[in-house]
């Protein structure tokens, strides 16, 4: 396996091969949102095709959205977002979401589009950032896509945000903030969570820097990232005073 640290590496030349298509799989979410915006602003794709769960129009001739299974449609990338419990999912949202146990089934829909490069977009907390798990294969589901072969594997463990205090009740919302203070002061800046439109924006300069293969990716590769090619946008580091 590539070490995560690729991530960091210097900048490649200057790609001057033709634009892709990507596809944008469970792009729900405050960070699954970003990293859509991300994918349809970047110059590096001519079209973006979104799996819904119901046809809908698009004003945009590169937001292209589609229903699997509709129609064939053939795409260089796929970015899979995964929901879980505490991802913000409008009831009203038409985009198709993918929890951990289907990730081999978008990854089949991903490959059916023939897609070679598939990133998996996968949170972790800012505590299991401290230990391994956020820089190895960790589930049955990503080892089976790890046999499913594609040019380009890469599983992204950005720190899990603040997505789940929103809702609730202001004295959690204000237990939760506390309780988030503290940990922003304890813990190491490399593990804390980025703002989600900073995070998608790492996620695509950290994956633009990796070869061929199976790459694993935490939230220390993905700061790097963003102090390397974007340094105004990276976090400061709480003090106590």
């Amino acid at each position: 396996m590539t070490p995560a640290a690729t991530a960091a590496s210097p900048p490649l030349p200057q790609d001057r091969s033709p634009p892709r298509v990507a596809l944008s799989l469970g792009g729900v979410g405050a960070l699954g949102e970003e990293l859509l915006a991300a994918l349809v602003a970047s110059p590096r794709y001519r079209l973006v095709y979104v799996a819904l769960k119901q046809a809908i129009g698009s004003a945009s001739a590169k937001y292209r959205p589609w229903v699997p299974g509709s129609t064939v449609i053939v795409a260089d990338d796929a970015y899979l977002c995964v929901t879980d419990a505490d991802s913000f999912v409008p009831k009203a949202s038409p985009v198709r979401t993918f929890s951990a146990e289907q990730l081999v089934d978008a990854a089949r829909i991903a490959r059916d589009a023939g897609v070679r490069r598939l990133v998996v977009v996968s949170p972790l907390s800012a505590l299991l950032q401290l230990n391994a798990a956020s820089h190895a294969i960790s589930s049955e589901q990503e080892l089976a896509l790890v046999d499913m072969r594609f040019e380009t594997l890469v599983i992204v463990h950005p720190t899990r945000g603040d997505s789940a205090a929103a809702s609730g009740a202001w004295v959690g919302r204000v237990v939760h903030a506390m309780a988030r203070s503290v940990m922003e002061i304890m813990l190491p800046s490399q593990v804390q969570a980025l703002h989600p439109r900073t995070a998608a924006l790492a996620i695509l300069a950290a994956v633009e820097r990796l070869p061929p293969g199976v790459h694993v990716i935490g939230a220390r590769e993905l700061l790097a990232a963003i102090e390397q090619s974007m340094p105004a946008l990276a976090p400061r580091q709480p003090r106590l005073r």
